[in-house]
């Protein structure tokens, strides 16, 4: 979820979907411990707009730059835990409405995203 702010107080949030594709470079020789790095693109889908101290708020679907650093780790020959933090580029344009003037732009929504999992190999 992203806030927008302006000397308005809040003008609106919106809810963002940031699938990431990335190309990951992993480094060898580390035994269980798998560290890699990664780039690639996102398209984020931005939903559940709502206006706050705006009239009316439209932030548009958008495609960004992603950046990722993270690591597999391998418990034994099945188990393993993995965490990784992504950074996400993103500048969708925005239109809002605030006492009856209608504004557009670009919004600056950089976003982390952080995940951590549970691996089971067969």
């Amino acid at each position: 979820m992203a806030n927008a702010r302006w000397g308005l107080g809040k003008v609106g949030k919106v809810w963002l979907l940031p699938p990431a594709l990335t190309f990951q470079y992993n480094f060898a020789d580390f035994g269980a411990f798998k560290p890699y790095v990664g780039a690639g693109v996102n398209y984020t889908i931005l939903y559940h707009q709502e206006a706050g101290s705006a009239d009316d708020l439209k932030v548009k679907n958008t495609f960004g730059t992603a950046l990722q650093v993270g690591f597999d780790y391998k418990l034994d020959q099945h188990w393993g835990v993995s965490f990784d933090v992504k950074k996400l580029f993103l500048e969708p344009d925005f239109e809002v409405t605030v006492a009856g003037n209608k504004l557009t732009g670009k919004a600056e929504l950089d976003s982390w995203l952080i995940g951590a999992g549970v691996t089971y190999r067969f």
